[in-house]
């Protein structure tokens, strides 16, 4: 069982991958407004750095033995 700490994690991961596939349908869905093209390329861009930094937290967690994967 999965402490809560580290759920949490893989739990965020999942949210803002999801997230970020569906940031390109609304980028087309978007075409013909700049301003709104521009507003999810602006939050898609922070949920890639934040994905960034989530994974990295979390393989911090697994090198350390906070996460045991076995």
């Amino acid at each position: 069982m999965l402490k809560n700490i580290n759920y949490n994690l893989m739990e965020t991961i999942t949210i803002i991958s999801k997230s970020l596939y569906r940031y390109d349908t609304y980028m087309k869905d978007a075409s013909e407004c700049d301003s709104c093209q521009e507003i999810w390329s602006y939050i898609r861009t922070n949920r890639q750095k934040e994905l960034r930094m989530i994974l990295k937290e979390l393989k911090a967690h697994v090198d350390t033995g906070k996460a045991p994967l076995g």
